[in-house]
Parts: structure tokens; C-alpha cells; sequence
């Protein structure tokens, strides 16, 4: 997929938070329907779609996101590509996978925190750290 295709297509007023949280979002709607076999092994392709961009982009120098954070990140793709390929081939829950396309779209949803050269948005200690299991 190409990135300048991807990025054709996003609203021009939406954030890059915005936009990944409503990727989650339609990744995880798939997800929620699959009723059948070749719906689920699509939805879990999309997604393992979905942490692959986002694992290139993790990977990327000029992601301004601090080390820690894209470290855990990265490990969380993993994961998430992992139990994509897993889930392909059982009838096992799609739950786990989407309780962290959820708690994603929260963190994406959030008001980022104020830069150094704005007042505090949020007091500290409110900022989204992903848990790494």
C-alpha cells in the first residue's frame, strides 16, 4: 500500500491522531462482524495491515514520539500481528485483539499533552502509557 495513496485519502481538517484512532475504529468493526471464515481471516487481514503501517512508522526517524514510547508500541504490533496470523486459523475469541484496538482509540481520542510551551492541559500522571502483557 502506498503511503501517498494512504495519505491521499485522509480529511484534510483531520489530525494524524484522528486519523489512526478511526482506523482502529474500522479495523475493529471488521473485526466485530466476521461471522464466517473468510470475513474473519479478511478483518484479521486488515488489521494486521493496520499494525504493519504503523509498526513502519514507529520505525521511522522522523517519528518525534520519545524511544520508550515506541518501543512498547512496537512490542504491542507485534503482538497484535501475531494473534492476527494465530486467529486465522481458530474460532478463538477476537476479543483480546479488539480490547487493544479499544484501549488505542482512547489514548488516540485523548487530548495530547501540552508541549513546554503551552500551560498544562492535564495534571500529571494522566498520560496514556500502553501496558505491555
Amino acid at each position: 500500500m502506498s503511503f501517498r495513496r494512504y495519505a491521499a485519502v485522509l480529511d484534510a481538517a483531520e489530525t494524524p491522531r484522528e486519523a489512526e484512532a478511526r482506523a482502529f475504529r474500522h479495523v475493529n468493526g471488521l473485526l466485530a462482524s466476521a461471522t464466517d471464515t473468510p470475513s474473519r481471516v479478511a478483518a484479521l487481514h486488515k488489521t494486521h495491515q493496520l499494525w504493519g503501517i504503523l509498526l513502519m512508522d514507529l520505525a521511522s526517524p522522523a517519528n518525534p514520539l520519545p524511544a520508550e514510547l515506541k518501543g512498547r508500541l512496537a512490542s504491542l504490533g507485534l503482538w497484535a500481528q501475531r494473534e492476527c496470523f494465530v486467529r486465522m486459523s481458530d474460532a478463538a475469541s477476537l476479543e483480546p485483539l479488539m480490547a487493544v484496538h479499544r484501549d488505542m482509540i482512547e489514548a488516540l481520542s485523548a487530548r495530547p499533552p501540552a508541549t513546554a510551551a503551552e500551560p498544562s492541559a492535564a495534571p500529571a500522571g494522566q498520560r496514556f502509557v500502553p501496558a505491555v502483557a
